[in-house]
C-alpha cells in the first residue's frame, strides 16, 4: 500500500498538471467593457445615445430612443456599476460589473418605457423610452 504522503504529493503533480493544460478564459473584446465580451467579430458599434455613470447617478436619468437605437453607458465614477433591465417591453438586459472606465452597450428594438437599475446601488435608476 502507497505512503499517505507520497500518494498526497502524485496528486498534486497530476492537479497542476491538469490545471496548466486548461484553456485561456481571456476574450479578445474590449478590455474596458467590464467582461463583456462582443457578440460577433465585428466592432461594437458607436452608441446612438450615451449615458454616463458618474456620482452614483445615471446621467442623463431619462433618455428617449428610436427604436433600434443603441444606448452606451460609460463608468465615469470612481465605483463598479451595472445596467439591469427592471421592467417595460422588449428583450431583458444585465451587463456584468462595469467597472470604472468601462463601458456597457445594449440595442433596444420595442417601443415603449424601460426601467432600469445599478443593483449595486440600488436608488440609481433610469428610464429609455422607445419611439
Amino acid at each position: 500500500m502507497p505512503r499517505p504522503k507520497a500518494l498526497l504529493c502524485a496528486l498534486l503533480v497530476v492537479c497542476t498538471i491538469a490545471v496548466g493544460c486548461g484553456g485561456s478564459d481571456s476574450s479578445s473584446g474590449d478590455s474596458k467593457s467590464g467582461g463583456q465580451a462582443p457578440a460577433s467579430s465585428k466592432p461594437a458599434a458607436k452608441p446612438d445615445v450615451k449615458v454616463s455613470m458618474k456620482n452614483i447617478q445615471f446621467k442623463p436619468m431619462d433618455i428617449t430612443v428610436k427604436k433600434g437605437q443603441t444606448i452606451g453607458w460609460t463608468n465615469d465614477d470612481s465605483v463598479t456599476h451595472n445596467v439591469t433591465k427592471e421592467g417595460g417591453p422588449g428583450a431583458d438586459f444585465k451587463s456584468d460589473n462595469v467597472n470604472p472606465g468601462g463601458t456597457y452597450q445594449t440595442t433596444v428594438d420595442t417601443p415603449g418605457k424601460i426601467d432600469y437599475v445599478c443593483t449595486i446601488h440600488p436608488n440609481q435608476r433610469g428610464t429609455i423610452t422607445v419611439k
